[in-house]
């Protein structure tokens, strides 16, 4: 990766695995499928991500930008494609009873599915020779999401149809973007890289079609667009609006981003807003995975009596997360921080957030690699499981489970994004 003063550094990893007994990878993995199913769905009605966004939207600009752009009138292509990846702790708040928990689904840029692989490599160069090696958990995400890209340009319609990825200017995480670049390569599939400002004052629509650079690309991959920094620019926010309103299937499309937002994942935990979305036994199975959440002004059961979200997390911020509409790492709050950003929030502001259980998952020694330095931890992991889904109509050609990023942190550590400069890449060694 590129550092902040621009020099070439190796991306944070740790030497070592994660332990994971491998009933809990089991179940990690089986979750997958349903999630792209509960995601599709979700992005599918648009009613309903107004309804849920609208109050937040009345506070926080950024996804009452993302709301504006979504208009009604927005292209109904009819090829979906999305690149999934959910995140998990294995909760722990006893020894003896490891529980999977979702942390976030995220429906957009979701990163690491290159350099996850050289990580299980890096692992299973380093266990060879030892019993352990047998013991590693394979991981290649990549063949999955590319066979999800070529399904979906088959579907376009379009023989000379690329990839248009959307990345940041000045990339710093450019790296893991290639290796999916160079697997596209091997099959064929050429990719076009440009920032949204770019795709505004270069792209047009032709008959509908989006052309930038001469080129019409059938799918555009979103690996920026998810913070409000990425659409202050006119320029960027007209790139935007271009791809929405073009043919070309989006990785995701606007509604599909907005599914994954923090409030639409707290609507969720609502038992009948789930079934809305989903078949029962699907419903059971992701019930099972949720953390709590609420709204701050939430009536929720707290040590003294019910009482606002907002008010039980005054008296125990250590059992709480609060968390704004943001993606990438280094937005929540927690412990006294989040007291007092609490405190600092007009009731109008309140609907802009969500409060989550604190998860509390079990550490593990690890030694933590950065640029070139070793430091040994207790480390605690945060596991994602990377879906891929292509559907027409409402015939879905691809739902799948692609492989896993695994993210250990210092257990004194809140955050633990990579990018973000917290968590480190790492594997998992399956025990029982």
């Amino acid at each position: 990766k590129y550092t902040p003063q621009g020099a070439l550094a190796h991306a944070p990893f740790a030497l070592n695995p994660c332990p994971l007994a491998a009933t809990l990878n089991d179940t990690l993995a089986s979750l997958t499928a349903p999630y792209n199913r509960l995601a599709d769905a979700v992005s599918q009605d648009t009613a309903f991500l107004r309804a849920v966004l609208e109050p937040v939207a009345r506070v926080d600009d950024f996804p009452a930008r993302l709301l504006g752009l979504m208009r009604s009138d927005e292209v109904a292509q009819p090829v979906r494609l999305q690149v999934i990846r959910s995140d998990y702790f294995v909760h722990q708040p006893e020894p003896e009873a490891p529980q999977v928990r979702q942390v976030e689904l995220n429906t957009i840029s979701a990163s690491y599915a290159g350099l996850a692989t050289l990580v299980a490599r890096l692992h299973r160069f380093l266990l060879r020779d030892t019993p352990s090696g047998d013991r590693l958990a394979p991981n290649d995400p990549l063949p999955a999401i590319v066979a999800g890209f070529a399904e979906a340009l088959r579907r376009y319609g379009y023989e000379r149809a690329h990839v248009l990825m959307v990345v940041q200017a000045g990339e710093a995480n450019v790296f893991d973007q290639r290796l999916l670049e160079f697997a596209l390569r091997e099959q064929g599939i050429v990719t076009q890289r440009a920032t949204l400002e770019q795709i505004g004052q270069g792209a047009r629509l032709r008959q509908g079609h989006l052309m930038y650079d001469g080129e019409l690309p059938g799918i555009t991959y979103f690996r920026a667009g998810y913070g409000p920094e990425d659409l202050e620019h006119p320029d960027a926010l007209r790139g935007r609006e271009l791809i929405a309103a073009a043919s070309t299937i989006a990785v995701p499309t606007l509604a599909a981003q907005l599914a994954g937002t923090k409030k639409v994942q707290q609507s969720l935990c609502d038992r009948a807003t789930l079934r809305r979305f989903c078949r029962e036994a699907d419903a059971a199975q992701l019930e099972a995975s949720f953390a709590g959440q609420w709204e701050l002004e939430q009536p929720v059961v707290a040590p003294g009596g019910t009482r606002p979200a907002w008010e039980a997390a005054l008296e125990q911020p250590e059992a709480f997360v609060l968390k704004p509409q943001r993606e990438g790492g280094g937005h929540n709050f927690f412990d006294e921080e989040l007291r007092r950003k609490l405190k600092d929030l007009a009731p109008a502001q309140r609907g802009a957030y969500v409060l989550m259980e604190r998860l509390r998952p079990a550490a593990h020694p690890a030694l933590l690699v950065r640029e070139g330095r070793v430091t040994e931890a207790e480390g605690v992991s945060e596991i994602g499981r990377f879906g891929v889904y292509v559907a027409e109509g409402d015939q879905v050609a691809l739902n799948r489970d692609a492989g896993y990023l695994v993210r250990t942190k210092g257990r004194e550590s809140a955050e633990g994004g990579i990018s973000a400069g917290f968590g480190f890449l790492d594997s998992l060694l399956l025990g029982h």
